[in-house]
């Protein structure tokens, strides 16, 4: 540990904290033209430095001395800052990793960074204590079920029945999920006695099962409604590995009858912060799955990355899928000294596709622009830069250059060959364009966009944004997608009713985008973004800005439930959808984490009204169902 930096809480206020940095040389050689580079994810008002020189680029800065004065050995170098906030309650709010480069070396001295001192740090983890399990332990609760006496066992001559169209996707999962178990495939025979069967008097997504003791039948009128009887039947396997109960198993009789409360019941995950494997993202596809989720949204783009192969422009991925010191793009939230990224290539996302598919879910993309496209302006500035622009502006995380130029043509080059290439990679009927977080300041000083505005008689530069977008609708409409996009999608007034929007700020904003006639999807951040910290201890992982997201409040969500049951609003209401945001996620292990048992509580909100949903119950259930948690190797919060 031959360097250490130090953070501590000074001062603090209701809007503003006071910061003393630290840097120690514990070495016995001193530090010739030294520069620390560190992550920290709020903004230090340069100003605010009371010693050193100090650049930052999002959550990237570096800090030198001033008067390049070398760092003895076993001395120190201090200087105070300030960061506009609210008080600081999470370790994960201080600095996150550092570095040091001296002596004229290229190779990175690595810095021990303790936690931040915090004024009033908080050490109440607190848990949730869960009841015994109970016999049955399905999430989503069914809307019936009806248990019987006796059980079905499965064995080496358990076989499948004729096989529907519209249920060949989910027996391809099942026998995935059954070699797990058995160590003889599961066959399909004319006389099995697994039968999947259409019934058409069943709605959109409902099924019908009944698990006898010598057949199990699973009816459903739709490919949805046969994923929903399979991840049931999945459920109802008891935990344990069949091959450590002599190569058989058993699932209690039971007759359910079950439908979805919503259309859309989704999750996205954001992959441009941090990247995350195929095999991540398969293994999250088989949880969605089982707890009935229907929706992957994959946020592919932002500032931080590009992780979608664009065959017409390989820079977006040679440039733009990596961060690190020597890149075009410096590191950001981890990996401060080295580089880190990576991108799907197109065989990789058809592979993901169709896996989602098998599992009945359908994988929405997010191309997320005008904003945070700093990863693509970066990849290719000879599109994408308004040399002329001399427009000042810095984005919530910290950006002054991640903005599209809607007078530019190469923006619409761009914009409608990478759609070209992703509309032709997703069969989903959606695309999602983000159009969230475009700062106030942008486009002001182009006088490209100045004529723009002219020339279309635009009077607000937002109305530069709803441009953009609404050229976007169109070109998706051509290729028969419908446009989604955040609760800014529809700022500048140019997106049809025919967008969707998903509001993301609070339950206000999906109030009055549903009073507005848009359809939406909500997502509003104090319930559904499982990025939040879980408890208000300092050590919780995750963020804050939103409030902190326990389990039981993640499960009391309604979605606009101030409105009375026949307003028309209600009507608009397509699903729910959590988000994973990933500036905080640095592993597997906080990945799921943060993940679980959250999610189960959030699909549960998407599949039961209100009125069907119990609390105490929904712990007891969730007990049974950590022990499958435990087998496939989840990293769930306990307590």
């Amino acid at each position: 540990m031959s360097y250490r930096l130090d953070l501590t809480v000074i001062n603090q206020t209701d809007t503003e904290s006071r910061f003393a940095l630290t840097l120690h040389n514990l070495g016995d050689q001193a530090l010739e033209a030294w520069s620390l580079a560190f992550i920290i994810s709020r903004w230090i008002e340069p100003a605010s430095v009371s010693r050193g020189v100090l650049q930052q680029t999002g959550s990237y800065c570096t800090l030198s001395a001033s008067d390049d004065a070398a760092l003895a050995p076993n001395s120190h170098f201090y200087t105070e800052f300030s960061i506009k906030t609210p008080p600081l309650t999470l370790h994960g709010d201080g600095v996150i990793e550092a570095c040091l480069y001296a002596n004229q070396q290229d190779e990175p001295l690595p810095v021990t960074v303790t936690p931040v001192n915090l004024k009033h740090p908080v050490q109440d983890r607190q848990t949730v204590t869960l009841p015994a399990p109970k016999p049955i332990n399905l999430i989503p609760a069914p809307a019936s079920l009806k248990s019987l006496p006796g059980e079905f066992r499965f064995t080496r001559d358990t076989a499948l029945a004729e096989v529907p169209d519209a249920a060949q996707g989910c027996v391809n999962w099942l026998q995935q999920e059954l070699a797990h178990w058995l160590d003889t495939p599961l066959q399909v025979s004319p006389g099995g006695n697994i039968h999947y069967q259409a019934r058409a008097d069943l709605a959109e997504g409902a099924y019908h099962m009944l698990v006898e003791h010598d057949h199990i039948w699973l009816e459903a009128s739709s490919a949805a409604g046969f994923s929903h009887a399979t991840a049931t039947l999945l459920q109802l396997l008891p935990a344990q590995p069949a091959h450590q109960i002599e190569h058989s198993l058993s699932v209690p009789m039971v007759e359910i009858n079950d439908q979805p409360q919503y259309g859309h019941r989704g999750m996205m995950l954001d992959c441009a912060r941090h990247f995350h494997s195929v095999a991540r993202i398969k293994k999250l596809l088989d949880q969605l799955a089982r707890y009935k989720f229907n929706t992957f949204h994959w946020h592919l783009t932002d500032d931080e990355g590009w992780r979608i192969e664009i065959e017409a422009y390989p820079a977006l991925t040679d440039t733009g899928a990596w961060r690190g010191p020597q890149e075009q793009l410096v590191p950001q939230f981890s990996t401060v000294d080295r580089r880190y990224g990576g991108f799907y290539t197109k065989q990789q996302i058809r592979d993901i596709v169709a896996y989602a598919a098998d599992r009945g879910i359908q994988v929405i993309p997010e191309i997320d622009i005008p904003g945070h496209c700093r990863a693509a302006i970066k990849s290719l500035p000879e599109l994408l830069v308004d040399e002329a622009d001399r427009s000042q502006y810095r984005s919530i995380q910290n950006y002054s250059d991640n903005i599209l130029s809607p007078a530019l043509a190469g923006t619409y080059t761009f914009l409608t060959t990478v759609l070209d290439e992703v509309c032709e990679l997703f069969p989903a009927p959606f695309l999602h364009v983000g159009a969230d977080e475009v700062p106030n300041g942008v486009w002001t000083d182009s006088p490209a966009c100045r004529e723009l505005m002219a020339r279309e008689g635009y009077e607000d530069p937002f109305e530069l944004q709803g441009h953009i977008l609404r050229f976007v609708e169109h070109y998706l409409a051509q290729k028969g997608k419908r446009m989604l996009g955040w609760q800014e999608v529809v700022k500048g007034d140019k997106v049809s009713k025919h967008t969707i929007v998903m509001p993301w700020i609070n339950e206000q904003a999906g109030l009055e985008c549903a009073g507005n006639g848009y359809q939406v999807i909500m997502q509003p951040a104090q319930y559904t973004y499982l990025d939040l910290a879980q408890g208000p201890s300092a050590e919780e992982a995750g963020a804050n800005w939103a409030g902190i997201l326990p389990l039981e409040t993640v499960y009391s969500y309604r979605p606009l439930a101030e409105l009375d049951p026949n307003d028309p609003r209600l009507n608009q209401i397509m699903g729910i959808q959590c988000a994973l945001w990933c500036e905080h996620v640095y592993s597997q292990a906080r990945f799921e984490y943060l993940l679980y048992p959250r999610l189960l509580a959030v699909s549960e909100v998407c599949w039961c009204p209100p009125d069907q949903r119990d609390w105490d119950d929904f712990k007891a259930r969730l007990h049974g169902q950590l022990h499958y948690l435990d087998r496939v190797g989840v990293n769930y919060r306990q307590g």
